[in-house]
């Protein structure tokens, strides 16, 4: 019978070796515990928009994804940013009228959305729904609709901007009706 040798001890790091591979294994937890990706950084960004803003009340039953858009888009108006309400746009209208819309939102309700707001969903939250903003400040309202976007909702929850310039007020649904 062949006998197979086992291994002795093996011998200890030298202090140079020991020195080198402590940051390599301190970066490499670091790395482990850090955010990953882009949807780190838009929960991040999203965290700070939602501590420099009055909150939102809420009325309804919205799903955590139409919960955030919406609380994004009246940020976005509040803070009279055209292109960062933009991004928060279907993909079913052209830019240029998304652009205007945008526009017309943050001039027609810029003030108010810095203020109280209350937003209203009146349908189950489960691939779109309509909400009603109430701005108590004035009594005036506006009408969103909110859908998830994109094959299959890939792009997630997102707002119709396609509203045609001059066009009247979207009447009341009737959950938002009181």
């Amino acid at each position: 019978m062949r006998r197979i040798p086992t291994p002795g001890p093996t011998p200890p790091l030298s202090r140079v070796a020991r020195a080198a591979a402590l940051p390599v294994l301190c970066c490499g937890a670091l790395a482990a515990c850090a955010p990953l990706g882009a949807a780190a950084g838009a929960d991040v960004r999203y965290a700070e928009d939602f501590d420099r803003h009055a909150p939102l009340r809420v009325e309804g039953y919205p799903s955590a994804g139409s919960l955030r858009l919406v609380q994004q888009v009246v940020w976005r108006i509040a803070d009279g940013s055209p292109d960062r309400l933009e991004d928060l746009a279907t993909g079913d209208a052209p830019p240029r009228q998304r652009a205007d819309t945008a526009r017309r939102w943050i001039a027609e309700f810029g003030g108010e959305a810095a203020g109280k707001a209350t937003a209203v969903f009146c349908d189950p939250g489960d691939a779109r729904q309509t909400v009603v903003l109430r701005f108590p400040a004035t009594g005036r309202t506006k009408v969103l609709h909110v859908r998830l976007d994109g094959a299959g909702g890939e792009d997630g929850w997102r707002v119709r901007m396609n509203e045609p310039a001059g066009a009247p007020p979207e009447p009341l649904p009737p959950c938002a009706e009181l």
